[in-house]
């Protein structure tokens, strides 16, 4: 028995949400479809397939002329029907050359199909459902004319037969009158593969005046499968359609899927085609009496000990589901040591499974969590695309037990996004967007609901709220996010301003001298600031008679708020201070990586490590502070440099050096949501701590796109095409006087540069910091769309495999930067090229083209190569001199030996034209030359055109 109750349409969005499957084709529109069980069998066997775009799109109506290739992928095999063809046209707007010619021909001689009066078929026309029961009716052998498919009343005949053998099983709101869509028909096709084939007994007929009247063995009868077929689909010694037709399917009724709920397997040609749940009994989205469910089931016996599950995992107390029990799901037992009730509640989907044969009820209860998409990776030749998830812990402390490395595969989501999400089995089951609403909060009840506006909402079993449930303020403006019964599972302010964040550093008091009421602060950009405070905040804060260090037992992060006076309010927040003193490894954050460990049980990812204690995460949102000194050079935390980072991505990596057991780092962070950190502060020793910068923290600049020098009132500066931090940006402004390892002495670059660490004033970068990851060579080749090989054709090949997310970009002559693939990078020994690695994965590639019309010969603005000259060779040297070089650009030299007419190339070596010079002079190394004269043969050196000679 089936209880349908209130709901129904928020019980179809939260099934949706949970169903597994596992093995079966993926396609683009995967969440677009209801009935994924049957889309998935169906479209396995080849019946019905999705487009060639990856889509299957299930909403789109059904064909007459596709509903034929349908019945005959279904009686004959894909493989088989595939062949059919017509030798003459089987209706009047049917030609032989019509795509389902050979169907309709097919279905039209087995009685299966029927044309209209007027001679035709109409293959383009949509097809009712009736219409299409029909056709599954008389492939399972059901007589049109026995059973009274014909006549102006055949569809009550058809959906009376369809309805009493189940062929519409699953689509509740069955019209027989609409257009069946893609969906539905593999729905009811699905059905006909476990439904009973159909036979008569011998049939004797006569016409009456005209008409064909059968007069004996017109009842149908169940066909007898004593075969070894019997049981492939139904152990029930009767012919299924499957078990005649598709002999390579099987299907398993007596399994679960992993949140417990019993399931049906698929399996085709031995690979499992997926674990579908099956239908509920009883189900609700709340928590919910046992004797609710007695009643709701049908019950006339109650069940003494039926198993509970919760998100997969069996509960140590079973329910007694009997006449009026008021015990709920949620005061049942979960786990006996630690003591702990089941997580059930508001927006916990509770299904209730009833075996009418023995009166077991089965009770599996699937929580929705929420959580910020902190990763997304595009799919590669052998991977799928896949995201990774930030959980935002509910406020009771409640997770499902993600890990900051579960992936899940799936397309069409971005950073940042909230969305809702289902676990079990150590794996996300599921991942969907969440639907949200905006308003002015104007009430609110702890632990219970919210209104915006005039909307109340209820809180979800597993609500988060953005800093806290007691930093909701009555008149701000706020975005509830709601699962998909309409609970609100995540709260947050409509907007946030990270320029009001800074760590306080000190405040009037005996240690620190002002002259009135002042806050001397870190800001949000790594910055030290003084300012006048409305008041005096000394009683307010406790600790700060003298400056904390970051990390300190009473160290606070505040909200600063400028008012029309120019002073300033200070805010506490709820400013966390792990002490992080004593373990090896205890620490990591890592670039690029959104969990961060606190804790050896963090690093260890130990069973209880806790999210908050252990670890904490963040996301392309979180801002790093981080100050560094070296105590081997006699610095301490009060001489410390700060540098700031927004987003993980752009993170450094800072890991323990493993030199000291007692190593420390002092950290200040703040969460607006729980687990997830919107502000960091670290104060790290580098005697003690590895700080290297994340290789997304990455600039590129194209040195020939630079300005001539800017001068403004308040800089001096150079511009350039630009990648920051992955993205293209043009006329970023580097200040004159910036100089890094030699490579420029006025801000003006002489090749193309990556660096990290960039430090900014006013929007100019007036520092950077070199890469030490990185490198430059000539000459590039791509093996295939993982993997390339840099230095090519240069004598130094090394070959890497490029990480899923890198990131290629490619730069002409002029230092215009566009954004490529692997499968755009040209095989040459001229291009130059600039790579940055990760886990020894190249995960940036800066590729310099050159091309024969514009390079070392003609240059669209650069100047030619005009003549090598002062050529002279002395074991193993041999010197030469390129003019009309541009500074900057890699020329290739090969040496040639010409003797009795043959020519032998004996190397390339790459000269690197000079800075400040229209000539440039190399002296290469070539090893020992054999001794040739004029007479008996000739050595040349060539390049860009230009060639000379020489003897040895």
């Amino acid at each position: 028995m089936k209880k349908f109750l209130s709901l129904v349409l928020a019980l179809v969005m939260t099934m949706s949400l949970v169903t597994v499957s596992a093995g079966a084709k993926d396609f683009s529109d995967d969440n677009s479809i209801t009935y994924q069980e049957a889309v998935d069998v169906i479209s396995e066997i080849g019946v019905v397939d999705g487009y060639t775009g990856g889509d299957f799109k299930p909403t789109d109506v059904l064909t007459r002329g596709a509903a034929a290739k349908i019945i005959c992928n279904l009686i004959l095999g894909p493989t088989t029907a595939s062949a059919l063809s017509a030798s003459s046209a089987p209706f009047k707007d049917v030609p032989v050359s019509n795509t389902f010619a050979g169907y309709i021909t097919y279905c039209a001689q087995e009685k299966i199909i029927n044309g209209y009066s007027d001679g035709t078929f109409r293959p383009t026309a949509t097809l009712s459902g009736n219409a299409f029961m029909k056709m599954l009716l008389g492939a399972l052998g059901y007589d049109s004319s026995v059973e009274g498919y014909t006549g102006p009343n055949w569809s009550v005949a058809v959906i009376k037969q369809a309805a009493g053998i189940d062929l519409d099983d699953g689509n509740d709101e069955f019209v027989g009158s609409k257009a069946v869509t893609r969906q539905e028909a593999a729905l009811y096709a699905f059905n006909m593969l476990q439904a009973t084939m159909v036979e008569y007994d011998a049939k004797t007929s006569v016409d009456i005046n005209g008409a064909t009247v059968t007069i004996a063995g017109d009842k149908a009868k169940e066909v007898e499968n004593t075969s070894r077929t019997d049981g492939y689909i139904d152990d029930d010694n009767k012919m299924q359609f499957a078990e005649k037709y598709f002999t390579d399917l099987r299907l398993t009724t007596d399994t679960t899927d992993d949140f417990g709920r019993p399931a049906n397997t698929w399996r085709f040609k031995g690979v499992e085609v997926g674990t579908f749940a099956k239908t509920a009994d009883a189900t609700y989205t709340a928590d919910v009496k046992l004797g609710q469910i007695y009643s709701d089931l049908g019950m006339s016996d109650k069940d003494e000990a039926a198993p509970v599950f919760v998100d997969g995992v069996e509960a140590s107390e079973s329910a007694k589901v009997s006449k009026g029990n008021d015990l709920k799901v949620s005061e049942l037992k979960f786990t006996n040591s630690p003591a702990a009730n089941c997580n059930v509640g508001n927006g916990t989907l509770v299904e209730a499974y009833l075996d009418e044969d023995t009166n077991d009820v089965t009770i599996v209860a699937i929580n929705t969590y929420v959580a910020e998409v902190n990763k997304v990776v595009a799919k590669t030749n052998s991977k799928d695309a896949y995201i990774t998830l930030s959980e935002l812990a509910a406020e009771d402390g409640a997770t499902s037990g993600l890990r900051a490395n579960d992936e899940f595969e799936t397309t069409g989501f971005e950073n940042d996004q909230i969305v809702l999400f289902t676990y079990a089995d150590n794996e996300i089951q599921s991942v969907k967007a969440a639907e949200s609403a905006e308003g002015t909060l104007t009430r609110k009840v702890s632990g219970k609901s919210i209104n915006l506006g005039e909307t109340k909402y209820d809180f979800s079993k597993m609500y988060s709220v953005d800093g806290g449930e007691s930093s909701l303020g009555i008149d701000s403006e706020y975005v509830v996010y709601l699962d998909a019964n309409g609970y609100a599972i995540y709260v947050e302010e409509t907007e946030y301003n990270i320029a009001d964040y800074a760590y306080l550093r000190a405040l009037q008091g005996s240690s620190v001298a002002f002259a009135s009421d002042k806050a001397a602060l870190i800001t949000y950009d790594g910055k030290m600031k003084t300012v006048d405070t409305k008041e005096d905040y000394t009683n307010d804060f406790a600790g700060y008679g003298s400056e904390l260090q970051i990390g300190s037992a009473n160290s606070e992060i505040v909200l600063v708020k400028e008012t029309s006076k120019g002073e300033y309010r200070l805010k506490d927040l709820d400013t966390k201070n792990p002490q992080i003193s004593t373990a090896v490894n205890s620490f990591q954050l890592r670039n690029g990586v959104a969990r961060i460990n606190l804790t050896n049980k963090g690093v260890t990812n130990a069973s209880d490590a806790k999210q908050g204690t252990d670890y904490i995460y963040a996301d392309s949102k979180t801002v790093f502070v981080v100050g560094t000194y070296d105590s081997g050079a006699r610095e301490n935390w009060k001489d410390a440099t700060y540098r700031a980072y927004t987003g993980i991505n752009n993170a450094p990596t800072i890991v323990d050096d493993g030199s000291v057991a007692s190593d420390a780092i002092n950290m200040s962070y703040y969460c607006r949501n729980k687990g997830v950190a919107t502000i960091v502060y670290l104060s790290v020793d580098e005697a003690d701590y590895k700080v290297t910068g994340g290789n997304n923290d990455v600039i590129f600049f194209a040195f020939e796109s630079a300005s001539k020098k800017i001068e403004d009132s308040d800089n001096e500066y150079y511009t350039y095409n630009a990648v920051v931090d992955g993205k293209i940006v043009e006329g970023v402004k580097v200040d004159a006087s910036v100089k890094i390892d030699n490579r420029t002495s006025n801000g003006s670059f002489s090749s193309n540069v990556a660096f990290t660490g960039a430090d900014y004033d006013d929007g100019v970068i007036t520092g950077l910091d070199s890469l030490s990851n990185s490198g430059t060579v000539t000459g590039v080749n791509k093996v295939d769309n993982e993997n390339v090989v840099l230095g090519y054709g240069n004598g130094s090949e090394s070959t890497y495999v490029v990480a899923d997310d890198a990131k290629i970009f490619f730069i002409d002559d002029d230092g215009t930067i566009t954004e490529g693939a692997v499968n755009n990078i040209r095989r040459s020994d001229e291009d130059v090229v600039t790579y940055v690695l990760e886990d020894g994965q190249i995960s940036y590639l800066f590729v310099q083209q050159y091309f024969e019309d514009n390079d070392q010969s003609s240059s669209g603005g650069r100047q030619e190569l005009t003549s090598i000259t002062g050529v002279s060779y002395r074991t193993p040297n041999l010197t030469l001199t390129l003019n009309g070089t541009n500074a900057g650009q890699n020329y290739k030299v090969t040496l040639k030996m010409i003797v009795a007419g043959v020519t032998t190339e004996l190397g390339t070596y790459t000269v690197t034209g000079a800075t400040g010079a229209t000539s440039t002079t190399a002296v290469l190394s070539v090893g020992t030359l054999a001794s040739i004269n004029a007479s008996s043969g000739i050595y040349m050196v060539s390049c860009g055109g230009q060639n000379a000679t020489f003897t040895a």
